[in-house]
């Protein structure tokens, strides 16, 4: 079998003024199959050579049956990219995608530890794909600390809100750092950045708590100190890195 694949785009959805989702279907198949929280490679026509436009994105939705996959792009300055994406692909563009990868991924089987997912941005697909996967049929408790600036950059809003009121298994906290923005009944939210939740939340870090974090590199490596120095022991830190 050939390592790339044709994708094609068949819908495209603004969800803040710099996020979009992009839904790619890969006509080679009636089903996509992928474990939630891994992502797709795609080859766009950018740069002078092939590999300058390989760009990997994460699948922001879980398996629906379907042979369609969403990814949750953020537009970067400059970005050559997102520049494609953003100005020139649309309803019908053909690209290349390799087949779903990555092992930033729940542990397979019934969940023995409670998950606490830290992101800011686009960071948040693995985790909204996890939970659509998951939160329904396990007991152990859920945590969503989302990380962004205003209240317009609150990506899928009102699922993890209408989450939050339909499972009582999981915690939906917003922190903005440019606006306050209103708590409602499925969503709690603090003024500032995403570490001060979490220190709060969980001062004595217990052995039956998972913590995973994604997006930024800069927001990862400070989550992750943070938490080594609560005493997080190192097994209990999952990462994804962004740029």
């Amino acid at each position: 079998m050939p390592k790339w694949k044709p994708a094609r785009i068949t819908r495209i959805q603004q969800r803040s003024p710099t996020v979009r989702s992009f839904w790619l279907e890969l006509p080679d198949r009636e089903v996509l199959n992928f474990r939630p929280g891994q992502f797709l490679t795609l080859d766009l026509p950018i740069g002078k050579t092939r590999r300058d436009g390989w760009r990997s994105y994460s699948i922001a939705a879980a398996p629906n049956g379907s042979n369609q996959a969403e990814l949750c792009i953020v537009r970067l300055p400059h970005g050559l990219g997102t520049g494609f994406l953003f100005d020139e692909a649309q309803v019908g563009t053909e690209v290349l995608t390799k087949e779903p990868a990555g092992v930033f991924t729940l542990p397979e089987g019934p969940l023995e530890h409670d998950v606490v997912m830290v992101c800011t941005g686009t960071g948040v697909a693995p985790f909204r794909a996890m939970l659509q996967d998951r939160l329904g049929r396990e007991s152990v408790n859920f945590h969503l600390i989302f990380g962004c600036r205003t209240a317009e950059d609150i990506l899928y809003r009102e699922e993890f809100e209408a989450m939050a009121q339909q499972h009582p298994n999981f915690t939906y906290t917003v922190a903005a750092s440019r606006e306050a923005v209103p708590s409602t009944k499925g969503m709690e939210t603090a003024n500032g950045y995403v570490h001060p939740i979490y220190e709060a939340a969980y001062p004595d870090v217990k052995p039956g708590v998972r913590f995973y974090l994604c997006g930024w590199a800069v927001m990862v490596d400070e989550a992750k100190e943070r938490l080594l120095k609560l005493g997080c022991p190192q097994a209990q830190i999952v990462e994804e890195l962004y740029g």
